[in-house]
């Protein structure tokens, strides 16, 4: 994905030390994540550096926003986002569907951009999301949304 400002470059991370390294750190900043379990977010967080289920904005060489998803199937999804079900098991080769997991940033000029480019990576399927707030309102899972291709000026 080509920049969206002179200053701040969209790309998909790929598994490698720098990378997970610095996806860990700024993942691990922001609730509801520093709380989770280290070993569980290793785990998801390289499977979807390995498996290009990401997005992440980079201002200044530094990483200042981060999303990640899991490639599943629709119907799993769909009972997901209806609360009817957890989180269903990945399949990264079959998926027609796909459930963002987490998305952080360091501030709010870099969400627009990051879902922007969360909608092209997962054009044509749908994309479904929680929507998680920090001054005590439950959480709430979105209605998906279908990718879509993005033009990035």
């Amino acid at each position: 994905m080509p920049e969206t400002t002179s200053r701040l470059r969209l790309e998909v991370g790929s598994l490698n030390d720098r990378t997970i390294a610095a996806v860990l750190t700024t993942v691990a900043r922001h609730p509801p994540f520093h709380a989770y379990a280290f070993g569980l977010m290793v785990h998801n967080l390289m499977n979807q550096l390995r498996h290009g289920a990401n997005v992440m904005a980079i201002q200044n060489g530094q990483l200042v926003a981060y999303a990640g998803w899991l490639r599943v199937h629709r119907e799993s999804a769909r009972l997901w986002q209806a609360g009817e079900r957890s989180i269903p098991p990945e399949d990264w080769e079959r998926g027609d569907a796909a459930i963002v997991t987490v998305v952080v940033s360091q501030g709010p000029g870099f969400l627009a951009p990051l879902l922007r480019g969360v909608s092209h990576r997962c054009a044509g399927v749908p994309v479904y999301r929680m929507r998680c707030f920090q001054d005590g309102r439950p959480d709430m899972r979105r209605p998906p949304i279908v990718g879509r291709p993005q033009v990035f000026a």
